[in-house]
């Protein structure tokens, strides 16, 4: 298969980082694509960074927006100018290893009705130690027809866009970004295309996301959780979905509203953010339910902010379960590709 591929990278004041996402992409297999850099307005040397990772290669193009537009509208607007045949997402602080176009590709010619090809990425920390491996809790590789696609990603499974290839026809076919999402638009745009068309998933590992406290996902509060409503509603009056599979996701996705604000919950107590643990709580209570489930937090609340002893149960608690966690990604993974994965991150 030869066809060009778009990689969109939004930007934002983080030039160091982007120089090494530019390099993970300049460094493919495969080597037609393009790189389109869309810079919010930055006002530092991220041109310059730009400029200077190119050398003049003429696959690599930057736009500097006049003023500040906001990281989902940037991330729009990179989409809506993409004329290639494929396209991928890539966020300035996360990496891609040299075979993701080319593995996506061979999904793409492993299952040629697909609209989606995703590889695996691996979430870890700034020094690369492994978090969390999503793909690694899917019960099989492979094609998978609608909404099954879809229905494997509730429950926080679903595929990083940061080694998803996307074909152009996705555009025509499904639509774009919904801003009004917000932050999970990625979850919902994944969702959208998986619930009415193929999608091919990979286990192997593709690329990065790395998570540090300037993460969105690090600080999230409960506006994210609006977004999930707005998917609910989406997803609910959308009749091009049959109706049981609309009710199957739209119950996966008010799941994971659920468990959304508890996690947010979790948190802020163990950041003392006390305030913003007690909004998911509330929120629970009175908006999203169980009734029930967000008094008890609120109780669970009064504890830890009350009770030195209680919050550090519950920050040991938590420990416990993110280093879970990261055992369970590491064990998935082979020792060479851990090696490439830290390699990527030292660019």
């Amino acid at each position: 298969m030869s066809a060009t591929i778009t990689t969109v990278i939004p930007t934002y004041r983080r030039p160091t980082l982007l120089r090494r996402a530019l390099k993970s992409v300049m460094r493919q297999t495969y080597p037609d694509f393009r790189i389109c850099v869309y810079d919010n307005a930055s006002g530092d040397d991220t041109e310059a960074v730009v400029s200077d990772t190119a050398a003049g290669d003429p696959r690599v193009a930057y736009f500097r927006h006049e003023h500040n537009i906001g990281g989902a509208a940037n991330f729009l607007f990179g989409m809506r100018r993409i004329d290639t045949p494929f396209f991928s997402f890539l966020s300035d602080d996360d990496v891609v290893l040299p075979h993701f176009f080319e593995a996506a590709l061979d999904g793409f010619e492993r299952c040629p009705a697909a609209l989606m090809s995703a590889a695996s990425t691996v979430e870890v920390s700034p020094g690369g130690d492994v978090r969390y491996v999503p793909l690694a809790l899917w019960t099989r590789e492979g094609a998978y027809d609608p909404p099954s696609g879809a229905l494997a990603m509730l429950d926080n499974r679903h595929p990083t866009w940061t080694t998803i290839l996307f074909r152009r026809d996705a555009l025509d076919r499904v639509g774009y970004l919904d801003p009004d999402v917000g932050a999970p638009s990625d979850l919902d745009y994944e969702l959208r295309v998986a619930a009415r068309f193929p999608v091919v998933v990979s286990s192997r590992v593709c690329g990065a996301y790395v998570s540090h406290p300037d993460s969105g996902s690090v600080r999230e509060t409960v506006s994210v959780v609006a977004g999930f409503d707005r998917m609910c509603r989406n997803f609910s009056m959308d009749d091009r979905i049959g109706p049981a599979s609309r009710s199957r996701l739209v119950r996966g996705l008010r799941r994971q509203l659920r468990f959304k604000l508890v996690e947010i919950w979790v948190k802020s107590l163990v950041r003392r953010d006390d305030d913003a643990a007690l909004e998911a709580a509330t929120a629970m209570r009175d908006r999203y339910g169980p009734r029930i489930g967000g008094m008890l937090l609120t109780f669970a609340w009064r504890a830890c902010t009350r009770v030195r002893a209680v919050r550090s149960a519950l920050a040991w608690i938590e420990s416990v379960r993110l280093a879970g966690r990261s055992r369970r990604g590491a064990a998935a993974l082979a020792p060479e590709t851990e090696r490439e994965l830290r390699e990527a991150l030292s660019l």
